[in-house]
């Protein structure tokens, strides 16, 4: 291989096209740790308040295990893509992350965290975007339109649950 195969600007690049986005936020809630993790894990309620999820397209699993795959559809501001998710780290009542697959090479994950507090629980959701068809100005636009979506979605998940 040479030498230009191995330039920083060539593994910056590598990196750049596996994570364009990353978008962490957490919202204290009033709500007993417990209770949210029941609701954050039960793939079955995600699209009640998960604003990026549009369905589910296979059967859902009885039971979440690491290495269990779901079909769903994601979409940010009117783009939809038919993802494969993996559940790749479960720590009940904790931790649930999930990363997807989607048409054209897009990556996505989400990490759902659960933490007690004081006065209920802390609830922090990450999305992270990638592949190359996020690269450039339409992984910018993306993440701008995912953040919004992800207040958005904290803010539902509290109205609905506490």
């Amino acid at each position: 291989m040479s030498a230009a195969a191995h330039s920083p600007v060539r593994r910056a690049l590598r990196h750049y096209y596996r994570e364009v986005a990353k978008l962490e936020l957490t919202r204290e809630l009033s709500l007993d740790p417990d209770d949210a993790w029941a609701h954050a894990s039960n793939l079955a309620e995600l699209g009640d308040w998960l604003v990026m999820h549009e369905g589910w397209r296979s059967e859902l699993p009885d039971e979440l295990t690491v290495g269990t795959t779901i079909v769903g559809v994601a979409g940010a501001k009117g783009m939809r893509n038919r993802v494969t998710w993996t559940i790749r780290q479960l720590d009940p009542p904790e931790l649930l992350l999930v990363d997807g697959k989607g048409v054209g090479g897009t990556k996505y994950g989400i990490r759902m965290a659960v933490r007690p507090t004081s006065s209920g629980c802390a609830f922090t959701v990450t999305l992270e975007l990638g592949g190359a068809p996020l690269f450039g100005p339409i992984g910018a636009a993306a993440a701008r339109a995912v953040k919004g979506d992800i207040e958005r979605s904290i803010r539902r998940f509290e109205e609905l649950y506490v």
